[in-house]
């Protein structure tokens, strides 16, 4: 019965990061070509903004449909983790951040499952802004609004800070079974957790300061953050450097898929 439950987790977990990847490599794809196709957009693709170019294809729900589910085991995945600490991360202050970390990151990949669905099922509503900014605009709505907002940018941009540490202590090894030569991919994928602990820090103090004016319209999550480093001195080059780090992040998934120490 535990090795069943084990071959279950296992499952759960590997499909899910495969299917993360794929969302990655698709909005790194689409964000390739605003810098390399005159036409395109250059603001940033949310990854609704990817399903809807996916939709247009003829395989395309199908491939939503597949996404949809991967990311909702994924999200399975990462609240048991959470809940039940199957990796080991322990009951004190670190090992409880670590383990909001990977609640954090299940709600958030649930929320891209719940994107791809309803485009599926033709319920996508196009107006309106992003997640992030709604939920900025949730949140100063309510009691104390504007400091629950600042709150929230502020562990924002210490997940992001913890994202950075990982890239730079190599921390994201522990939990790989890696080949022994495998130093240049390991590289890439220290360089791609920091690159993308940098963009999450950038969305932490968007928040922070949406919350500090008290104006949900400055509040940025990734794809809004593109479209602001585009339209700053050497905004090409950030772009280009930001895409390369999604792109690369789903490389990491991809071996995460693969080489990812899973157990119950």
């Amino acid at each position: 019965m535990n090795a069943r439950l084990n071959l279950s987790f296992e499952i759960m977990a590997r499909a899910g990061l495969f299917a993360r990847a794929i969302v990655y490599a698709l909005i790194a794809s689409l964000l390739v070509a605003a810098i390399i196709a005159p036409g395109t957009r250059d603001e940033g693709y949310s990854p609704g903004d990817t399903f809807r170019q996916i939709e247009q294809h003829v395989p395309g729900l199908l491939l939503l449909a597949m996404i949809a589910a991967g990311l909702f085991l994924y999200a399975l995945w990462r609240g048991i983790q959470a809940v039940f600490d199957t990796s080991d991360k322990g009951d004190e202050f670190m090992g409880w951040f670590a383990r909001l970390g990977m609640m954090s990151s299940g709600l958030s990949y649930l929320t891209v499952g719940f994107a791809a669905l309803l485009v599926v099922l033709d319920r996508d509503d196009q107006s309106g802004g992003g997640t992030t900014e709604t939920f900025a605009s949730y949140t100063l709505s309510q009691m104390f609004g504007k400091y629950l907002l600042m709150l929230g940018g502020l562990i924002v941009l210490a997940i992001g800070v913890a994202q950075v540490w990982r890239a730079v202590t190599h921390a994201w090894k522990h939990d790989l079974k890696l080949p022994s030569d495998s130093n240049i991919a390991c590289a890439l994928i220290s360089a791609a957790i920091a690159g993308r602990g940098l963009l999450i820090m950038l969305v932490g103090v968007f928040l922070v300061w949406a919350g500090w004016v008290g104006d949900a319209d400055e509040a940025r999550g990734i794809a809004g953050l593109l479209g602001w480093l585009r339209d700053q001195p050497f905004g090409l080059i950030l772009y280009a450097l930001s895409a390369a780090s999604i792109a690369s992040y789903g490389f990491y998934s991809l071996v995460e898929a693969r080489y990812m120490k899973i157990s119950l």
